[in-house]
């Protein structure tokens, strides 16, 4: 298959394209100017070189000169005036058609994806409602018993958690020893526990130099000994949503009825009269 062919099946590609050419010509048509400004530069050289000349033979390089200067001038106004702007219209509407391809390319693409839910919806949607009121009628009749049984519990039986709370619920739990030993403790002699037993030393606390403290007093720390328990805080419980408080919709509801008709009188014109 041919490229043209592909474009022509993708807008998308034939406007970045068309996008990519306009920025060339743009660029193709700044870089020309710029060498006509340069040309235009030596022609005012030369002219000037040519006219200061008091030789007789610079007569004819005077006019060659001045020719070429009004040449390059007209030359870089073409560029001014028409040229460039055309470039940059041309590459302004080229963007344009990119913005405007790419936003029919997600709209497109938003369509189909649209249809193809909405197919797989109406088609899966009934099936997937019926199957949803089997769950619900199976886990309510399970409820309906377990309830019964727990009303009339057997001797040595527990009450049945139900069917959803069984499957769905998290369970509070009770607060976990992680470890347990008994230790030798330094505290401060204030009291407070010390965080860095590896700063004492003959039982004193030495403090980093330049510490505000260090100076105030000697602090003689004590071991003591103590229980270390090491706990994981209780949870609480978590309850999840049931099916019965999330029901199925049903896929399309009646329409809603049309209203009365209204009947008006209202003026007849020339325009309803040649009409009638």
């Amino acid at each position: 298959m041919a490229v043209t062919d592909i474009l022509k099946r993708n807008p998308t590609g034939l406007a970045r394209v068309a996008h990519e050419a306009a920025t060339r010509a743009l660029a193709n048509a700044e870089s020309r100017r710029t060498k006509a400004a340069s040309d235009l530069i030596d022609a005012e050289a030369a002219q000037a070189a040519a006219a200061t000349s008091d030789t007789d033979a610079m007569s004819g390089a005077l006019e060659a000169a001045t020719r070429r200067l009004r040449d390059a001038k007209d030359l870089v106004a073409a560029f001014d005036d028409r040229i460039i702007p055309a470039a940059k219209a041309g590459l302004a509407l080229a963007e344009s058609g990119l913005v405007n391809a790419e936003r029919e390319a997600s709209y497109q693409a938003a369509e189909a994806k649209r249809k193809a839910a909405a197919t797989r919806l109406v088609k899966d949607y009934p099936d997937l409602a019926t199957r949803y009121g089997e769950l619900l009628f199976a886990v309510q009749e399970a409820d309906a018993a377990i309830e019964a049984a727990n009303a009339d519990l057997p001797t040595g039986r527990q009450p049945l958690e139900t069917v959803e709370a069984m499957v769905r619920d998290h369970p509070a739990l009770p607060p976990r020893i992680v470890s347990e030993s008994v230790e030798s403790v330094w505290y401060h002699a204030s009291g407070d526990r010390v965080v860095d037993p590896s700063r004492i030393r003959d039982s004193v606390y030495r403090y980093p130099v330049g510490s505000s403290v260090q100076h105030l007093s000697t602090d003689h720390c004590r071991q003591f000994r103590k229980r270390v328990l090491t706990t994981v805080p209780g949870r609480p419980g978590v309850t999840g949503a049931r099916l019965a408080d999330t029901p199925l919709a049903p896929l399309r509801f009646p329409a809603p009825a049309d209203a009365e008709p209204v009947t008006e009188y209202l003026s007849v014109d020339r325009a309803d009269q040649d009409a009638a």
